[in-house]
């Protein structure tokens, strides 16, 4: 009994002070289930569930939980005041953020799980989107040149990452028009984008594009060659696709001779 009660002050003592603290007057919860905050997980009902990780601008985190029924008054009584949870908007700005891009990412996605999303050898699909600074760009705008386009969002976080590398490809190839394409407002892309100093021409409000995520996530990246035709196009991100993108880039931009 000694030895059990010696290794729980321990483990109390090597708690960070803010979680012994907790905040006298907010909470940090742990589950964010259709909108309400709980300490514990409750009982819930039988239900299709969805599971999605959260963190608020200091680091906390809970687990975002959402059903297709609403909960019980019995589940609802347990839940934590939303005035009395620490940084209670930020959590449900992030629940609303996901649920709107899953909103718009599925909204071709078909029974059987396939979606549209150009691929390569195919014609690049007609747009009409606009940028940062309100310049209207469409196929035409484009047409006689390699045009690399990278979809991405706030929440996304190797989205975010890959921003300052994707910036020198710019560099790289003067002659390439690089594009990004997100749904956010300008004034959030702005914000984003120059933390990051993603240096892209970046069109917003970009919700049609979207849908061609599908079920694959963030980023998607597309490189057109000079006649609109789908030269390459990935999900994700890491080092070994970002230097596959490079060279399909410059397989595009530089086309080799047809030997005689």
């Amino acid at each position: 009994m000694k030895k059990y009660l010696l290794l729980m002050l321990l483990f109390l003592a090597a708690l960070p002070v803010a979680s012994q603290e907790e905040r006298i007057d907010t909470v940090i919860p742990k589950f964010l289930i259709n909108g309400y905050f709980f300490r514990e997980m409750p009982k819930l009902p039988d239900s299709e569930q969805t599971f999605s990780g959260l963190k608020d601008k200091e680091g906390n985190r809970l687990l975002a939980i959402g059903l297709n029924v609403d909960l019980p008054k019995s589940v609802i009584r347990l839940a934590i005041p939303r005035e009395q949870v620490h940084n209670a908007d930020q959590f449900l700005n992030g629940v609303n953020m996901m649920r709107t891009m899953q909103e718009l990412t599925q909204a071709n996605v078909k029974a059987d799980g396939t979606f549209y999303s150009p691929k390569a050898g195919e014609p690049f699909p007609q747009f009409c989107e606009k940028d940062m600074d309100g310049h209207i760009w469409t196929n035409d705008s484009v047409q006689g040149h390699v045009m690399v386009l990278n979809l991405w969002y706030s929440g996304c976080g190797p989205c975010r990452a890959e921003m300052p590398e994707l910036s020198t490809w710019k560099e790289q190839f003067p002659d390439v028009m690089f594009f990004s394409a997100t749904y956010h407002d300008a004034e959030l892309a702005k914000k984003i984008t120059d933390k990051h100093h993603f240096t892209w021409t970046h069109l917003v409000e970009a919700k049609d594009m979207m849908s061609w995520i599908g079920t694959e996530g963030f980023p998607f990246t597309v490189v057109v060659d000079k006649q609109g035709i789908v030269h390459y196009a990935v999900h994700g991100t890491s080092e070994e696709k970002r230097a596959e993108l490079l060279e399909k880039i410059k397989e595009a931009a530089f086309p080799k001779s047809i030997s005689k």
